[in-house]
């Protein structure tokens, strides 16, 4: 019977056992939780998900301070990578950032190696095991904290401002520089590669407190959570006087639809408030009229929107009259209103946030606000 025992599989060790909190992203063959690049090009069986036709895979939601945890295997020679607080779009090696695996075992540690915040930083110490064996991973990010733990290692502890860490590193991909909220993602380099037991751990969102809406619509207003707007519903307005503030918000339309986001709303019609654009942007290059812009003033630089159907997440800062809009975390507009002339001439540097529709259906969630 020893020699038949021996050639029988041996089954997965369980993952270690996480405290509460901690969420599974691999729960469903679906892979609800990501965003496929195309049809089949992921899949996920027995709670292993292997990259099959190609495409990076990232999550529908957008993340901030958390603990992510993982398993990963790849062969020799192979690359991959895990995207942390990264957008869709750019390069999210720069933008966000990617703790780097590779099948690399036995080389010693660099700026491109497993474990290293690609071409950025190396890790402390090569900790990945053999070619072709699973390897447990942790990303911690707390605020402007990182931490980074391979197979019970410590890799990276180090602050993301720490001007020793950023020394050598050209401005705009400074660690200092990267997102400070975005997606995680399992990268596609053309290799195979699997990932097992990916769970989160996502913490509250720091100084960010709820901002009701009214009057909500009669009919299909308050559906959990979910604003639905129209043309010709009233313009729903907070009670919050807001000056200096980041506001999130997350919106949803339908094909052809268009909404307007007003961050300040003040009493005198003399101070027009600002119009950023929520629509549908099938077929639109970034301009006046796309989605993240000042409404005919200020054109979004680079085209960031999901397809009409998709929740998009906006992010809007102001700091006196310099408004900077980030749709789903890519920075799309960074205009002083003072310099925007015309109706935004008198923007009030105070006032109430608000919402109207313009045409089409346009839903409406999870608004928040946190003074600055």
């Amino acid at each position: 019977m020893l020699p038949l025992l021996l050639l029988l599989p041996l089954a997965q060790p369980a993952p270690p056992p996480d405290g509460p909190g901690f969420t599974s992203l691999c729960a469903d063959a679906e892979l609800s939780a990501w965003r496929l690049p195309k049809p089949g090009a992921w899949e996920c069986t027995d709670g292993v998900i292997r990259r099959v036709t190609g495409g990076t895979l990232f999550t529908r939601h957008i993340y901030e301070d958390f603990t992510l945890r993982l398993d990963f295997k790849i062969g020799k020679g192979g690359n991959s990578g895990v995207f942390v607080r990264a957008p869709l779009s750019g390069r999210h090696s720069a933008l966000g950032m990617e703790v780097q695996i590779a099948g690399d075992s036995g080389k010693p540690p660099g700026k491109e190696s497993t474990g290293s915040l690609y071409a950025a930083k190396a890790p402390s110490v090569a900790a990945n095991r053999p070619d072709g064996e699973w390897n447990a991973l942790e990303v911690a990010l707390l605020g402007r904290h990182m931490k980074v733990t391979l197979n019970d290692q410590v890799i990276h502890d180090f602050d993301l401002d720490d001007p020793v860490v950023n020394e050598g590193l050209v401005p705009g991909i400074r660690l200092s520089d990267r997102c400070p909220r975005g997606f995680i993602g399992l990268q596609d380099h053309g290799s195979p590669v699997e990932f097992r037991n990916v769970r989160i751990k996502e913490e509250p969102e720091p100084g960010f407190s709820p901002t009701p809406l009214a009057p909500l619509p009669s009919e299909g207003g308050n559906d959990e959570g979910v604003i639905s707007l129209t043309e010709g519903t009233p313009i729903l307005k907070g009670s919050q006087v807001l000056a200096d503030c980041e506001i999130r918000l997350e919106y949803r339309v339908e094909p052809g639809a268009q909404a307007l986001f007003l961050p300040r709303t003040g009493t005198n019609p003399r101070n027009a408030p600002m119009e950023i654009v929520m629509g549908d942007d099938t077929g639109k290059a970034p301009g006046r009229e796309a989605s993240g812009a000042l409404l005919g003033l200020a054109s979004t630089m680079v085209p960031a929107s999901l397809p009409a159907g998709e929740w998009n997440d906006l992010r809007v800062v102001l700091r006196g009259w310099t408004v900077q809009v980030y749709l789903n975390e890519m920075p799309v507009l960074n205009v002083p209103s003072a310099n925007l002339w015309g109706k935004y001439m008198y923007t009030p540097l105070k006032g109430v946030p608000a919402i109207a529709a313009r045409k089409g259906k346009v839903e409406v969630r999870n608004v928040r606000v946190k003074a600055l």
